[in-house]
């Protein structure tokens, strides 16, 4: 008897399904987007990027661009900071010359999301020798650096910035000191 009744609840399953007029969904209609924007919180995505021109007699040219790449606005105090660190080869490491200059400090709190702002300025390398010397090679490093961090300089909080692993980009320029 069990047999006859598990036949006969298939056979009108698949009678239903072949005799309905559309698709059956198992779950109600409800729109994705609906969806979407109630479960994904939209978050704010800072990045920084740098480029350096190397110029005539040692001047350095250094365009940085800090860029809100998240869906969500940005709302934190915070600071971009274009930085320079020196290194002599091949003896000190920038730690051990203890040559640090903040080039640029922009404070800002508000960015919307897809908006940009431009962190630019030049330096002029005292002690210049050449960029890339005949007689002698390079023995110096200049590392610019553009960081973006929190204005109180604590760790950005979940939500305000979902991928803090991109607000530091950095490049060096190696040339010839004449005094090391």
């Amino acid at each position: 008897m069990k047999q006859s009744r598990q036949f006969l609840s298939i056979f009108f399953s698949g009678l239903f399904l072949l005799t309905s007029p559309g698709p059956i969904n198992a779950a109600p209609n409800i729109l994705q987007n609906n969806v979407l924007n109630n479960n994904v919180k939209l978050c704010a995505d800072l990045k920084a990027s740098l480029m350096v021109s190397k110029g005539a007699n040692g001047l350095v040219t250094i365009s940085g661009t800090v860029t809100n790449v998240g869906k969500g606005n940005f709302n934190t105090s915070s600071v971009a900071e274009l930085i320079m660190n020196l290194a002599y080869a091949p003896k000190y490491s920038y730690m051990m010359s203890g040559v640090s200059d903040v080039l640029v400090s922009k404070p800002f709190t508000v960015l919307k999301a897809g908006e940009s702002f431009a962190v630019n300025t030049s330096y002029q390398i005292p002690d210049f020798g050449g960029w890339s010397p005949v007689a002698a090679a390079p023995n110096a490093i200049r590392l610019f650096t553009l960081r973006v961090i929190r204005q109180d300089g604590s760790p950005y909080k979940s939500g305000e910035d979902c991928n803090t692993g991109n607000n530091i980009a950095s490049c060096e320029v190696s040339y010839l000191d004449v005094k090391h």
